[in-house]
């Protein structure tokens, strides 16, 4: 019995970094091994978490930034590391939404322009903008999005296409 046939898988496989570089300011580059490439933010975690400490303010350390053991992390050495699954986290909600996934949402919730704008707390026009492609999709509607859809998959929650307040 070799020792993997111990292993019980357990929900989606944690995220795994590829290659990173520094890019500008306290922002990375993160290839994900499925290729994915993400401009990553980290300025909030850096800030929040007191083992970040060093990196603040001291941009030479921050440039020193290495994929961590098995692609499980972004490290600077020692106990300066950030979990793969936070800058996942982070790349998730930083990415910027794609029209063809706002009009997915609109599909999924069968929303007319008019309820999606009023659900979103957008107009009507700003909706079809972004259905359109015509305008880039800001963060704070990216994220409304996703919240309407947690929301509907809540159990005992709405399959309505309406929001109550």
């Amino acid at each position: 019995m070799n020792a993997h046939d111990d292993v019980i898988a357990v929900g989606d496989p944690l995220p795994t970094i590829a290659a990173v570089e520094p890019a500008e300011g306290l922002s990375v580059r993160v290839t994900w091994d499925d290729g994915i490439l993400d401009l990553v933010d980290l300025s909030a975690p850096i800030a929040a978490f007191k083992v970040l400490r060093p990196l603040r303010g001291n941009p030479a350390l921050f440039q020193r930034v290495a994929v961590g053991y098995l692609g499980g992390s972004l490290s600077w050495g020692g106990d300066l590391e950030i979990g793969a699954d936070t800058v996942e986290h982070l790349a998730l909600t930083q990415r910027p939404m794609p029209a063809d996934a706002f009009k997915s949402f609109l599909k999924r919730h069968r929303m007319t322009l008019d309820v999606a704008a009023d659900a979103l707390g957008i107009s009507r026009r700003q909706a079809a903008y972004f259905a359109s492609g015509d305008k880039p999709i800001p963060r704070t509607v990216a994220l409304a999005c996703r919240g309407y859809d947690a929301d509907r998959h809540r159990p005992g929650a709405s399959r309505a296409g309406s929001v109550s307040a």
